[in-house]
């Protein structure tokens, strides 16, 4: 099983802490799909017989394209590679965006899935992360979506912006579990350099909440989640039922994808590539016929490395026999010996036979999981 991944780098405006590759010069959107679309034709043996599972619409702001450019896009797939039956195809939203036409389309297409940037309830975060849509804006795009028949909705939120209290997210989570939400992703508002938050942090003129405050806020969020039916069933995802996201899923599992358009990546299982981060130079070299990407062969050393940060980031965690069976028997050795120190903390625990953060490993988990690496 496979992915494909289009990555839509049009912004309407820029949010304050954004650091994914994107532009607010949305004059070039019919030439980019262009370029998109001959990437795509020219990269149609890159994933070899893998059946196509999932395919998604990333961005940036996906919902500023036209539903006919994302029906070519898809009727493309289906043309040249082999496909699920039941694939997931999933659009990232804008709740501003939403209307019950555009909706509709999207259903045409084939669009079954809408992940939608809400990032928060309270109108005062918004105004502060510099989002286009209001709360209501964004209830109301939540029941447009479900009255055209999208059940699949995944909410996206962010937590531990200034003044933003744990009852601030109680309040956004009570309105998931309200509405019967079956999927929400939930991120800690983290300050990366290039971005205006980070400026502004540097500037002093915003202070977030300490660590202490950002675990607390944390950890309710993994206990509503249990005690409210969700699985948490990776470090920032969780979902109800079988509604677990397949896109992130099949990058945790360490599946083959291919992404096209400026700054996408992607994974053959012996190789990574990844496309230039720049508009002018991607549409360029698309029309050229030059190399628009870079590429790196992938050593037992990454690809070991790389085992490790998807899985332990999942509530499957690490078998320490698939670690035997592809690396040898002393990393197998080498890894539970490394873990051993945080399990002694209630960082790491050993469950069903697999090793797994716990909820409080999880949420240091990018100092556990390198600290494991070989170097």
């Amino acid at each position: 099983m496979a992915g494909i991944y289009f990555h839509i780098p049009f912004c309407k405006s820029s949010c304050v802490y954004c650091d994914f590759y994107h532009t607010i010069d949305l004059r070039r959107i019919e030439e980019l799909e262009k370029c998109m679309y001959r990437e795509l034709e020219e990269r149609r043996t890159y994933l070899g017989q893998e059946v196509i599972e999932s395919i998604y619409f990333g961005g940036g702001t996906p919902s500023l394209l036209m539903p006919e450019t994302i029906l070519l896009f898809i009727d493309s797939i289906k043309s040249w590679f082999k496909i699920d039956s039941n694939p997931e195809i999933t659009l990232e939203a804008n709740p501003d965006d939403i209307s019950r036409d555009f909706i509709k389309a999207l259903r045409r297409a084939g669009i079954n899935r809408i992940s939608l940037g809400v990032q928060s309830f309270q109108d005062f975060v918004l105004d502060f992360m510099g989002r286009r849509h209001t709360a209501n804006k964004a209830l109301e795009s939540i029941d447009i979506i479900r009255r055209e028949g999208i059940i699949n909705v995944s909410v996206d939120l962010i937590y531990g912006s200034p003044g933003y209290t744990t009852g601030h997210l109680f309040r956004d989570l009570q309105i998931l579990e309200r509405l019967d939400i079956p999927h929400f992703s939930a991120y800690l508002l983290t300050p990366e350099k290039g971005t205006l938050l980070y400026q502004k942090i540097s500037d002093g003129e915003v202070i977030l909440p300490g660590e202490e405050e950002q675990f607390e806020q944390y950890m309710f969020l993994c206990e509503f989640s249990a005690r409210n039916g969700y699985r948490h069933y990776e470090i920032s995802n969780f979902c109800k039922g079988d509604f677990i996201a397949r896109h992130n899923k099949g990058y945790w599992e360490g599946k083959i994808y291919c992404g096209i358009g400026p700054s996408a990546h992607s994974y053959n299982g012996n190789s990574r590539r990844w496309n230039i981060s720049s508009l002018y130079h991607y549409i360029l070299a698309i029309k050229e016929g030059r190399q628009y990407y870079e590429e790196e062969q992938l050593s037992g050393k990454d690809r070991y490395n790389e085992y490790l940060l998807t899985a332990l980031r999942t509530d499957e965690g690490v078998r320490p026999e698939t670690i035997r069976e592809n690396f040898g028997k002393d990393l197998e050795e080498n890894f539970v010996k490394g873990t051993s120190k945080f399990a002694g903390k209630g960082y790491v625990e050993f469950y069903k036979g697999r090793y797994r953060l716990t909820d409080q490993g999880m949420f240091i988990s990018d100092s556990i999981i390198s600290s494991l690496f070989l170097t």
